[in-house]
């Protein structure tokens, strides 16, 4: 099996005009709502980076993107700058009239993590040295899969849309509902920290 990587567009889409707002008609605070998965990233790194750099107060609110950007829309949630890692949430403000285009300024791609304490380990080491298929690991009754909800997070609507493909890819059919079963199983959906 050849280690591949699953592509998928990280469109860090950074909407500053989402409210008409230009950087010096800004207050000194800078809200900016963002896909859970770039919490580290933009809590650690850009956004403090951003504030030292223009003078103003980083405030940082990740959660899903699909449900941030819903909120955006409904005019619930105020915000100077909207991040995502796919387009669908910034065609939902596009609809909405708030956003006129987005670009996307990165990639990354879609990958398995586990704890190195956890009873798998050997066997996911194995898989990520090409050693034997990675679904195979997933299959194997005890081990638990944890994903986002596809409802409101493009990086849990990737995973399924992800093990689609590799069900085609590697001739594995029903894979998809032998690793994930429903598209919405509670069982496997948790919140990112």
């Amino acid at each position: 099996m050849k280690h591949r990587h699953h592509q998928s567009s990280l469109a860090l889409i950074v909407a500053a005009s989402l409210l008409g707002l230009s950087l010096q008609a800004m207050a000194k605070d800078l809200h900016v709502a963002y896909a859970g998965s770039m919490g580290t990233v933009m809590d650690l790194h850009l956004g403090p980076a951003f504030a030292k750099a223009h003078n103003v107060q980083y405030q940082g609110e990740g959660q899903g993107a699909y449900g941030l950007a819903r909120l955006i829309a409904a005019h619930k949630l105020r915000t100077d700058v909207f991040v995502s890692i796919t387009p669908g949430p910034i065609e939902v403000l596009i609809k909405a009239g708030l956003v006129k285009e987005a670009f996307p300024v990165a990639s990354t791609a879609m990958c398995i993590a586990y704890s190195p304490s956890s009873p798998y380990a050997k066997d996911f080491k194995e898989a990520a040295e090409g050693k034997v298929p990675w679904y195979k690991i997933l299959q194997k009754p005890g081990v638990v899969f944890g994903r986002t909800d596809p409802k409101t997070d493009p990086q849990g609507q990737n995973i399924v849309f992800t093990f689609m493909l590799a069900e085609r890819y590697y001739h594995q059919p029903d894979l998809v509902n032998k690793v994930l079963g429903a598209v919405e199983n509670p069982r496997q959906i948790f919140t990112e920290a």
